[in-house]
């Protein structure tokens, strides 16, 4: 084999192994990103279906509220807050 055959093998592994431990520190990422949120709502879960419901038309009339208020503000350029 020859020397740039090699060399270019070698690099191919070497950024295969980077893609490789990138990805596994992402899915650890995504691991304790979902079992904080899992960790969060797990009050959620011991909800009768009567509270949900409540939660669910209070939290319709919040983001209508919410739209509304936001159909009256003053249009503003791109760009600009």
């Amino acid at each position: 084999m020859s020397a740039s055959a090699w060399s270019r093998l070698r690099d191919r592994a070497e950024e295969a192994w980077c893609r490789h431990v990138t990805q596994r520190e992402l899915y650890r990422q995504l691991d304790h990103v979902r079992a904080d949120l899992k960790a969060r709502t797990a009050w959620m879960d011991e909800l009768a279906a009567e509270e949900i419901a409540e939660l669910l038309r209070g939290l319709t009339e919040c983001v209508d509220a919410v739209r509304a208020a936001g159909s009256d503000a003053p249009d503003h350029p791109e760009g600009t807050p």
